[in-house]
Parts: C-alpha cells; sequence; structure tokens
C-alpha cells in the first residue's frame, strides 16, 4: 500500500475492506462477492494483511465503475455477472448452464 494520496481515503477504503469481509452475528456474510475473493487471497497463501490489501483495490474499482456508470452497486456472484456477460455478448448463443 503507498503512503501517497489522502490518508483519510486510505482509512475509508480499509474500514470499507474490513466491514465487506465480515459476517454478521448469525453467520452470513455482509458482502459475499468480496468475502470469498478475501477468502481465496488467503486460501492462495497471502498473509491476511495482504489480502485486505487486494480487497481495498477491488473495492476501488468498484467505487469507481459506480461513479464511471453512474449505476446503483448490486452484489452479484461470480455465475450471475458470467451469464449477463455471455447473454450480452453472444446474445444468439445459449448459455449452456
Amino acid at each position: 500500500m503507498s503512503k501517497r494520496g489522502s490518508r483519510i481515503a486510505r482509512r475509508v477504503l480499509f474500514m470499507m475492506a474490513v466491514q465487506s469481509i465480515g459476517t454478521t452475528r448469525n453467520g452470513i456474510s455482509k458482502n459475499p462477492p468480496i468475502r470469498d475473493y478475501y477468502l481465496e487471497k488467503c486460501q492462495a497463501g497471502k498473509p491476511k494483511m495482504v489480502a485486505l490489501g487486494a480487497v481495498m483495490g477491488k473495492l476501488c474499482k468498484i467505487i469507481f465503475a459506480v461513479l464511471r456508470d453512474g449505476k446503483p452497486y448490486v452484489i452479484k456472484t461470480r455465475e450471475e455477472h458470467y451469464k449477463e456477460y455471455v447473454s450480452k455478448q453472444f446474445p444468439e448463443v445459449k448459455h449452456l448452464e
């Protein structure tokens, strides 16, 4: 993580990342795709803080996309995102399920 830029923005991103990978009291993930991404990084052998830094980068990309497109953030699984992508890119091809 670079020390350039706004300290406040880095702190906000850090807290967003911590909240995104967290679970509720019932054990339900608050943001399942982000938590899955974090757990993938941890299982790949990355230290927890490195994985958290990767989550912060992913959140930056999500925030930029929301601001760029002017659309609200919708939580989607990888499978849902893939189906939507394929149906838009190749409307004549039926998606194999």
